[in-house]
């Protein structure tokens, strides 16, 4: 009896041991592997949608309370207004369609999927109002095999460079002197809506997000590309930061937007892990 415990606390050291080993490489493995924050700041300086409230702060708090070292603290809170459609933020299905999920409808396994990024900024040089074709998707495909099941299509123009220039982010003519809230004089890439339709029809993806202020172009009027994704259940993503950074494939999106109720979108922090 004395030998079988012997042998029974052997074996459980070296299960131990083994576990030990196996979450420390876990640990180890995850650590190694590179985050990039797809988001920018919120702040005074955040892009909204010209129609849409612009970022403002209310009720702002900073001060010592009591005596410091003498059971006193510092104490700092604020209101914040944001709009739902303002810096990176998600357009949730029902944002043009009706029927289609509210932010808080989305189910958290369909916040996060492997990642693609379709580079179309060599075009985009030549033409603002140009947007992401069929033909980049199956150009992808043929170097990178098939977009994956549940993924997130990252769209990347290089348009996000001016995101801290109004005029040139909305790429609205210089020249002219227009209002804040104009829509009519809009040139920035986005996503073409036959492209649109083609990946809702052959690949199950879960979002498609852009490094511009909309996933459709500058130029549109119907919006045709959010209504083909919010038929169809699928998020998007507009105003990312960083997409540069991405590689083609090989990376993970998490999509952490607020739970917002009745939301047709909302700000979010969006993060790529790679490896």
């Amino acid at each position: 009896k004395i030998i079988g415990i012997e042998r029974l606390i052997v074996i459980v050291m070296m299960l131990t041991q083994m576990l030990l080993l196996f979450l420390t490489s876990l640990v180890t493995s995850f650590n190694n592997r590179k985050a990039i924050d797809l988001t920018h700041p919120v702040g005074e300086n955040t892009i909204a949608w010209p129609t849409a409230t612009q970022f403002t702060t209310a009720n702002v708090v900073k001060t010592q309370v009591g005596v410091e070292g003498e059971g006193g603290y510092w104490y700092e809170a604020r209101d914040i207004n944001q709009a739902e459609h303002s810096g990176t933020h998600l357009d949730a299905p029902a944002h043009f369609y009706k029927g289609g999920w509210h932010t808080s409808d989305i189910p958290l396994e369909r916040l996060t999927g492997p990642g693609v990024k379709i580079s179309i900024e060599e075009r985009v040089v030549k033409d603002l109002d140009t947007g992401l074709v069929v033909e980049d998707i199956l150009t992808w495909e043929e170097q990178h095999g098939e977009v994956p099941d549940g993924a997130v299509v990252i769209i990347q123009t290089g348009h996000g460079r001016w995101y801290g220039d109004k005029v040139k982010y909305f790429g609205r003519p210089a020249e002219l002197d227009l209002p804040e809230n104009d829509t009519e004089h809009l040139h920035f890439p986005g996503v073409e809506p036959a492209a649109a339709e083609w990946l809702v029809r052959n690949r199950n993806i879960v979002g498609l997000g852009i490094d511009t202020p909309s996933t459709s172009n500058g130029q549109s009027r119907d919006y045709k590309t959010h209504q083909v994704l919010g038929e169809a259940n699928i998020w998007g993503l507009e105003n990312m930061a960083r997409t540069e950074e991405l590689p083609s494939t090989g990376f993970v999106v998490y999509n952490m937007v607020h739970k917002l109720e009745g939301g047709s979108g909302g700000p979010t922090r969006v993060i790529a892990i790679l490896g």
